[in-house]
């Protein structure tokens, strides 16, 4: 499920309501139809939730292997459903399975949504349109994916200030700030500005 949700930034309660149905393996998508929140079945959040996203071949390889452990097969039946067929609830799943996995992997308290989130803000560190990062999380406007899951990534953060610093002084890693070399072989300011 973790594997799953941070490949396609699904919301939990997208996760929880989909279906074999919903899958094509073969060609790699999963559509979102519908939700569920604490056992009950809803339309997705919005009418933009309603969407069919493209699987990498990671996620298709591992809903390959869930299906063949699953009890449950049939086009209705729940991908991850409990061991009765029916939705798990998220709230347990929270508290009993992700929460005590994270603290003991040293990652501290965690949470479903974080999910979304970290897919967000890998798309834009990728440079994915970020219309195609609305459409993959089903958000209304672009607006939210923005303002709202779009996180700066450090490492991502810190290389494009060296290459601002780079396209302004010519200095590269090997021959930085500190480097004498570097501060005697960049251009004067003065020569920058014409």
């Amino acid at each position: 499920m973790v594997q799953i949700i941070a490949a396609t930034g699904l919301r939990i309660g997208e996760l929880l309501a989909l279906r074999w149905s919903a899958l094509d393996l073969d060609n790699g998508t999963l559509a979102v139809r519908e939700s569920v929140f604490e056992g009950t079945f809803q339309a997705p959040k919005t009418t933009k939730a309603v969407r069919t996203i493209p699987l990498g071949s990671h996620a298709v390889a591992a809903l390959t292997r869930h299906r063949e452990r699953a009890k449950r097969k049939g086009p209705g039946d729940l991908v991850f459903g409990n061991a009765k067929g029916l939705p798990m609830r998220q709230s347990k799943l929270l508290t009993r399975v992700l929460q005590p996995a994270a603290e003991t992997a040293g990652l501290g308290r965690v949470t479903w949504h974080q999910f979304r989130h970290i897919h967000s803000s890998l798309l834009n560190d990728l440079r994915v349109p970020v219309k195609i990062a609305q459409e993959q999380l089903g958000h209304a406007s672009i607006a939210t994916t923005l303002g709202i899951y779009t996180h700066v990534v450090d490492a991502s953060h810190r290389k494009a200030i060296e290459d601002v610093e780079e396209r302004l002084f010519g200095l590269t890693a090997r021959n930085g700030p500190n480097s004498a070399d570097a501060l005697e072989s960049a251009p004067a300011a003065s020569d920058s500005v014409n």
